[in-house]
């Protein structure tokens, strides 16, 4: 059907685009539904290597940058002037981001921003999403990472997995991840990830790893940064 191009009657085109778009829908919905089972399995694949932290939050921000410009926002980035590495799986924190930018986007009106920032706190290194949507009650809070879990009031359509498999992912990492929240002042979601060790002291763990930790202590926002940069979507850059 795509190659028939403008042949194709119009009607038959918006058919072909509305199959295609079910169609990857239905798809990422089977892709989530497997890693909530790897999770669940303690099955999720974990391939960890030494990565700078802030190329991380770079990479996400380069990715998303023209997802949230379609929805009318301006992705911002924030972080400090050094971070150390950190060890883990570069693509499963992208997905990470990708679930919560996504859920950032879907929450924030048109005209608003969303900023992707990391900071280093001890032994982890903090990385957070941050919107100006509606904000959530506190009650809901700890229902948030529950599967298939989605708040009477939410007014946007989704399976309920995103956030579950946020928690998987940043847990097989050794990691934490919460909210920091309150009606009508927006969302901020931070995880944690453990900085990668001297080579000599990185200790050798399987690749198939999904456990619970202990989490660390939560930093009251807003999060202290210093000589921080702070990235848009345009490009601009602007020194804070």
């Amino acid at each position: 059907l795509q190659r028939r191009g403008p042949t194709l009657e119009s009607g038959f085109r918006e058919s072909a685009e509305t199959i295609k778009l079910a169609a990857t829908r239905m798809n990422h919905l089977i892709e989530d539904l497997l890693d909530v089972a790897r999770v669940e399995a303690g099955r999720l694949t974990i391939e960890r290597s030494r990565l700078p932290a802030g190329q991380v939050a770079s990479d996400a921000f380069a990715i998303q940058r023209v997802r949230a410009s379609s929805a009318g926002l301006e992705l911002r980035l924030d972080l400090p002037e050094e971070l150390p590495e950190v060890w883990a799986d570069r693509d499963r924190l992208l997905q990470v981001f990708d679930n919560l930018i996504g859920n950032a986007i879907k929450f924030t009106a048109a005209g608003g921003f969303i900023t992707i920032g990391a900071a280093s706190r001890d032994d982890h290194v903090l990385f957070w999403v941050g919107d100006m949507g509606p904000g959530i009650a506190v009650e809901d809070q700890p229902h948030l990472f529950d599967r298939f879990w989605q708040a009477r009031s939410a007014r946007r359509g989704g399976a309920g997995l995103g956030l579950s498999i946020v928690r998987g992912i940043v847990e097989a990492h050794g990691g934490s991840v919460w909210v920091e929240s309150a009606p009508g002042q927006g969302s901020t979601f931070v995880f944690t990830i453990p900085v990668a060790l001297d080579i000599d002291e990185t200790p050798a763990e399987p690749a198939l790893r999904s456990i619970a930790v202990r989490r660390l202590p939560r930093t009251k926002w807003p999060l202290q940064r210093s000589t921080c940069r702070s990235l848009v979507a345009d490009g601009r850059i602007r020194k804070r």
